[in-house]
């Protein structure tokens, strides 16, 4: 398996992950109150928006030669960076 390969599977199996965090988080908004469910669940609309720009890019990636992609991969990385933030901020505001 080339490098190229091992990526795509470790952001396939994250983007996997990343989608069941943000369900568990979605449930959980079910105990707010209703002004706090409001807030949370747009940044759990935001948290699916950066979960569709990084499967997206992670796409426009596989088409590509080796020396483009390992160019595109700081941006993916970009990408997971952002949705982890968001991940970490949402499960922390819930706790509180």
């Amino acid at each position: 398996m080339s490098k190229k390969d091992e990526y795509f599977a470790m952001m396939e199996t994250q983007i996997k992950k990343w989608d069941a965090e943000v369900d568990k988080l979605k449930a959980k908004s079910g105990q707010m109150s209703a002004e706090a469910r409001a807030k949370y669940d747009e940044q759990l609309k935001a948290m699916r928006a950066n979960r569709d720009a990084a499967y997206k890019k992670l796409q426009e990636m596989r088409t590509t030669t080796e020396s483009a992609w390992q160019h595109m991969q700081s941006g993916m990385d970009a990408a997971w960076a952002s949705m982890k933030k968001a991940l970490e901020k949402a499960s922390a505001q819930f706790k509180k």
